[in-house]
């Protein structure tokens, strides 16, 4: 629990610095000692979007920040990045993994499912190509 408090602090100061105008807050994560991709291995995977529905398989709402993964993910976050032919490229975001969705791409790892509450906002997100790194969100 203590990893997942001190990934919404971060989360927090990221969209302080960007209000501020600071650089984006991934660069900052980049180049630190230790990235996040660099202490933990990358997978390749796709992610969509999802806006229907109010509760999430544990019970609780469904809120931006949020994605679906394998159930065995749950708990875990998710540090999103574009794929660069291989590599991260844009960073899309930290996503906590509350929900487990029931698609058979979900259910077996290949496909993150990110919540965004705009229809129209998951159609323009679409289906991308990406790189993710799973953090444990316990400790």
């Amino acid at each position: 629990m203590k990893k997942v408090k001190e990934i919404m602090l971060s989360i927090s100061i990221a969209a302080f610095a960007m209000l501020a105008g600071a650089a984006c807050y991934h660069q900052a994560v980049l180049a630190a000692d230790k990235p996040v991709r660099e202490v933990a291995p990358m997978q390749p995977m796709e992610v969509t979007a999802y806006c229907y529905g109010t509760t999430r398989c544990d019970g609780g709402a469904v809120r931006t920040g949020i994605c679906a993964g394998r159930p065995e993910w749950y708990g875990k976050v998710a540090a999103i990045y574009l794929d660069d032919n291989g590599s991260p490229g844009e960073f899309l975001g930290y996503f906590e993994i509350l929900d487990t969705g029931g698609d058979d791409r979900i259910k077996n790892g290949t496909v993150l499912d990110i919540y965004i509450p705009d229809y129209d906002t998951c159609i323009e997100f679409g289906r991308r190509k990406v790189v993710v790194v799973f953090i444990d969100g316990e400790g």
